[in-house]
């Protein structure tokens, strides 16, 4: 899927995501952060970055997501 579908589909599903600056990657809306933390890094290696508004941001590859939405879709 290109890069569009994959939003497309996200979005579809009720997910909430943007664009990264670097095109290979999209964020998804992860949770509202209760603390001041600025940056994350999961138990798994997921790196999550807070905008001004408090909500935690996952990154995450185009290939990553389009993964999900298949296992989302299987559910």
């Amino acid at each position: 899927m290109t890069r569009e579908e994959v939003m497309e589909q996200a979005k579809a599903l009720g997910w909430v995501v943007r664009d990264c600056k670097d095109p290979s990657y999209i964020s998804i809306r992860a949770y509202k952060s209760e603390t001041n933390e600025r940056m994350r890094i999961g138990s798994s290696g997921e790196v999550y970055t807070r905008d001004d508004d408090g909500w935690m941001w996952q990154a995450g590859t185009i290939e990553s997501l389009e993964q999900a939405i298949k296992e989302r879709g299987q559910a």
